[in-house]
C-alpha cells in the first residue's frame, strides 16, 4: 500500500548510454530482466513519488524505461559525457518537468537490490523530519584503515579494538539521495542539514565491474527455503544429516529448519549446526511454514500427506520431498526417493542411488583394499534396532568368528535400549567371542570404522549407500518390510541381502559369512560392482535437480520487496 505523505516528490534515475566498464550496463540483462528494470520497478512500487523519470541520452534505454514504466527525459549530449556531474543531470530533469516538487530523489540504476520497502521508509522519514535537507543511504562499515598524511602512514583510529567495538562509519552507497527541491542546483543537492539512512549491506552493493555483476546475480537467484525435517531415535536421525548436507550446499540461499517441538535431539542437532530454526508443535507445523512465506518447501519425514502439500501449494510454494511413498507425493513439485521406486511412473518422481546424498566424511574417504582374509569385521543397525539383529548376529556367528581369529566391533545406534546392551554384553561374557569384540556407541566418524573393514553386517537402510561408497563387501539384513522395498541393496549392486531378519536363519546367515570370509575373489566382485555406481556426486546432482527444477516451473522473475 502507498504510503500516505503531505510531499510532491521526483524520482530522477540517470542513465546514459556510455558504460565502460561493462558495456550495455544499463540494459544488460541481469537475471531475466534488463538492470535498468529493478530500480524503476523498486520506484514505482514504493509508492513515494508523483513520478518517476529517466535521465538518458541513448535511445534503446529511453525504450527500457517506458517499457518499465517510468517517463522518459531526453537530456542534452553536453550532459552525457564523463565529466559531467550527477548535480547538472539532475537539475535538467527537475527543470525539464515544468512542475513543483518538496522532494527529488536520485536512484541509481546500479543498485538492482534496493526494495521498495526500504524507500518508503527512507521517504517517511524525510518527510517526518522536515528540518533535514539531504538524506544519503549509507552501510555502516566500521574497519581498521589507515591514511597517509605528511608522507607517512597512519592509523586512522585511536584505539586498536575488534571491527564490532569501532564508531559507526558511514560509507554512502549511491543508492538513493534525496533532497528538497530548493537544494538542487546545477552545482549541487546539498542542503545544510544532512542526514544519513543506514540501508542493508546487500541493497548498498552498486555495480561497478563485472564482479559485482556476479555478486548480484547470486543475490538474486537467492531464495528462502524452509526444510521441514524428522529425526528421532525409533526413526534414526539420516534424514537430518541429508538436510544438514543439502542445507551446506544451500549456503547461495536462506535457509531455516522446521522440526516437531517433540523431537528434541534433532532440535539439538540443528541449533548445534548453527542453522536458523523452529521448533512448535506438530500440528502447527504446516501454517507455520505457511507463515514464513519461503519460496521451496523441502519435506524429509518419510509420508506425506495430499492435505499438507496441497496446503502449500495452494500458498505458491514450490515443494519437495525425500522418501516419500505416501498420498502427498502425488502432489509435490519433485519427490527424490534414493531409496524407494514409485509404483506410478510420476514424472516428476526420481528414483535410484544416483540421488543419494553422500556425507562428507565418505566424500573424502578412499575405497578399502580386498585383503585375503576377513580379519575385521563390523556388525551395524543404526537407529534402535527393534528387532535386536546385533545380538542375533553375535549369537550365530559366535563359535565360527574366533576359529577365523575374526576380530568383531559392534556399533549400537543412538536409540539402541539400555536393556538390550546388557543382555548383549551378558552374552558375550560367556560366550566364545569373549576378547574378540569391541562394542561402541556415539561414533563420530562411521567412514573410519568402515574403512578399517573387511566385511560389514548391516541394514538395508542408508548405511548400504556409505559402505558401498567404500567398497565394503556387506551382508544386508532388512529390519522390517519397509527396507524390504529399498531398490539398491541387491546382488546386481554387490551386496549379499538376506532378506528380513525376523524370516532369517541363523543357518543360512553363518553360511553365508562362511562363504565370503572363504572366497576373496567374491569379495573382490562385490566391491566392483559397488564401486560402479557414482555417490560421489549425488549430493550436487540433488541439489541442481531442485533448484533446475524450481526455476523451470517458476521462471527467473524477481520478487520484490
Amino acid at each position: 500500500m502507498a504510503t500516505q505523505k503531505p510531499l510532491q516528490a521526483l524520482a530522477v534515475i540517470p542513465a546514459r548510454g556510455g558504460s565502460k566498464g561493462i558495456p550495455r550496463k544499463n540494459i544488460r540483462e541481469l537475471h531475466g530482466k534488463p538492470l535498468l528494470w529493478y530500480t524503476v520497478t523498486a520506484a514505482l512500487e514504493s509508492g513515494c513519488f508523483e513520478d518517476v523519470v529517466v535521465s538518458t541520452d541513448h535511445d534503446e534505454i529511453a525504450h527500457i524505461a517506458e517499457e518499465s514504466g517510468a517517463l522518459v527525459h531526453h537530456r542534452a549530449a553536453d550532459l552525457a559525457g564523463d565529466e559531467v556531474t550527477l548535480d547538472a543531470v539532475i537539475y535538467d530533469a527537475v527543470q525539464g518537468k515544468g512542475r513543483q516538487y518538496e522532494v527529488v530523489a536520485t536512484l541509481q540504476p546500479t543498485a538492482p537490490l534496493l526494495r521498495a520497502e526500504t524507500l518508503r521508509k527512507a521517504f517517511d522519514h524525510i518527510r517526518d523530519n522536515p528540518h533535514i535537507d539531504t538524506l544519503i543511504s549509507v552501510v555502516n562499515d566500521p574497519r581498521l584503515s589507515w591514511i597517509e598524511q605528511e608522507g607517512r602512514i597512519v592509523p586512522n583510529y585511536t584505539e586498536r579494538v575488534n571491527r564490532q567495538y569501532l564508531p559507526p562509519l558511514y560509507r554512502e552507497t549511491g543508492a538513493f539521495f534525496l533532497s528538497r527541491t530548493r537544494c538542487v542546483t546545477p552545482t549541487s543537492r546539498f542542503g545544510n542539514e544532512v542526514a544519513v539512512f543506514e540501508i542493508s549491506p546487500e541493497e548498498a552493493i552498486d555495480i561497478d565491474t563485472m564482479q559485482d555483476w556476479w555478486i548480484v546475480e547470486k543475490y538474486l537467484e537467492r531464495r528462502r527455503i524452509a526444510i521441514r525435517v524428522d529425526g528421532s531415535r525409533p526413526i534414526g536421525f539420516g534424514h537430518i544429516y541429508r538436510m544438514l548436507l543439502l542445507a551446506n550446499r544451500m549456503l547461495d540461499h536462506q535457509v531455516h529448519f522446521f522440526l516437531d517441538e517433540s523431537q528434541e535431539e534433532a532440535v539439538s542437532m540443528i541449533r548445534n549446526a548453527f542453522y536458523p530454526h523452529t521448533a512448535t508443535p506438530r500440528g502447527e507445523l504446516v501454517s507455520q511454514l505457511i507463515a514464513h512465506q519461503p519460496d521451496i518447501v523441502i519435506l524429509d519425514i518419510l509420508d506425506t500427506s495430499a492435505e499438507e502439500v496441497m496446503q502449500l501449494r495452494e500458498k505458491g510454494i514450490f515443494v519437495v520431498s525425500f522418501e516419500d511413498l505416501g498420498a502427498g507425493m502425488a502432489h509435490t513439485h519433485l519427490t527424490i526417493n534414493a531409496l524407494y521406486e514409485s509404483t506410478i511412473p510420476y514424472l516428476h518422481v526420481h528414483s535410484g542411488q544416483d540421488y543419494y546424498c553422500l556425507r562428507e566424511e565418505f566424500t573424502h574417504t578412499s575405497p578399502i583394499t580386498i585383503k585375503e582374509k576377513v580379519d575385521h569385521l563390523v556388525i551395524t543397525f543404526g537407529g534402535s534396532d527393534p528387532t535386536n539383529q546385533t545380538l542375533r548376529c553375535v549369537r550365530a556367528l559366535a563359535d565360527f568368528l574366533p576359529e577365523c581369529a575374526t576380530r568383531v566391533t559392534l556399533i549400537l545406534g543412538l536409540g539402541y535400549p539400555a536393556e538390550a546392551e546388557e543382555e548383549l554384553r551378558r552374552f558375550l561374557e560367556s560366550s566364545p567371542l569373549s576378547g574378540w569384540v569391541t562394542i561402541k556407541r556415539h561414533v563420530l566418524s562411521m567412514a573410519s570404522e568402515f574403512k578399517a573393514a573387511d566385511l560389514v553386517i548391516t541394514s538395508c537402510g542408508r548405511t548400504m549407500y556409505e559402505i558401498a561408497s567404500l567398497g565394503v563387501p556387506a551382508i544386508l539384513i532388512a529390519q522390517n518390510r519397509r527396507e524390504m522395498q529399498h531398490t539398491f541393496g541387491h546382488s546386481e549392486n554387490g551386496f549379499a541381502n538376506l532378506g528380513l531378519g525376523t524370516e532369517l536363519s541363523d543357518e543360512v546367515l553363518l553360511r553365508t559369512v562362511r562363504e565370503l570370509c572363504e572366497q576373496w575373489e567374491l569379495r573382490r566382485e562385490m566391491q566392483h560392482r559397488m564401486l560402479s555406481t557414482d555417490f560421489r556426486n549425488g549430493l550436487d546432482r540433488v541439489y541442481r535437480l531442485i533448484m533446475d527444477t524450481y526455476w523451470k516451473t517458476t521462471g527467473r522473475n524477481r520478487k520484490r520487496g
